[in-house]
């Protein structure tokens, strides 16, 4: 899933809570930019089953031990610069 750059703080972990539940993404990796994730991670932190990692630290094992995982704009572009750099230095 992919989801637009968090512009403003969350604080409440209810409120981010409300949003998972609603788009069902409980049991989520949310690989985020680090300003995105500045401003949501005090609401993430208590929430059971998700964790927050920035775009640098994915890596296979979260990536297929999360049912869901979630991308915040920037932070995909990011990554598949990173896989084609990768993809590239390996050809």
């Amino acid at each position: 899933y992919v989801v637009e750059d968090f512009k403003n703080e969350i604080k409440k972990t209810k409120i981010f809570n409300n949003f998972l539940v609603k788009c069902n993404l409980k049991n989520s990796l949310i690989i985020s930019d680090k300003t995105s994730k500045s401003k949501i991670i005090k609401s993430v932190k208590n929430i059971p089953n998700l964790k927050i990692i920035d775009q640098e630290g994915t890596n296979a094992y979260d990536l297929l031990k999360y049912k869901n995982v979630i991308f915040t704009a920037s932070s995909i572009k990011s990554f598949q610069d990173r896989i084609i750099k990768w993809k590239n230095f390996i050809i």
